[in-house]
């Protein structure tokens, strides 16, 4: 009886911490340029899904070569985000074939809202490219 009590009582406590922070905690860093500040990939800076939002915030859109990326270090999965307005987003995603990358990406466009549920979904680590339209564009070398 006091075995279940435990399990109850580990599992709501679970339920509570889910709910505050909304998702779990991934493996996931971030990088990040906005003409003032800098977070360089090689430096494997964690973030989790709330993390995210606040820089996203942050970021200086008259800048115009600010942008800031994820990458899932376990599933090898990114994304990468440049605000081009207040409420306005461009984000891709770099096309791999069997790892490597020949200059291939999907490209889309999204207000902060559709962005940002897209990112919940990729931090929650389920199906979450199908969440905004993608046009596939070679970028130039």
């Amino acid at each position: 009886e006091m075995k279940r009590l435990t399990q109850t009582q580990i599992q709501s406590d679970s339920q509570k911490l889910e709910t505050t922070t909304d998702v779990k905690f991934q493996n996931i860093i971030y990088y990040y340029w906005d003409g003032k500040k800098s977070v360089n990939q090689s430096q494997q800076v964690k973030i989790d899904f709330l993390g995210a939002v606040s820089e996203m915030e942050k970021i200086d859109y008259t800048f115009d070569r600010n942008f800031i990326g994820f990458q899932n270090c376990s599933t090898g999965e990114y994304v990468q985000l440049v605000r081009l307005g207040y409420d306005s987003w461009y984000a891709d995603v770099p096309i791999k074939d069997r790892g490597n990358w020949e200059g291939y990406l999907w490209a889309g466009y999204g207000d902060t809202k559709s962005i940002t549920d897209m990112l919940k979904l990729f931090f929650e680590e389920v199906s979450w490219f199908d969440s905004i339209p993608w046009k596939m564009r070679r970028c130039p070398q």
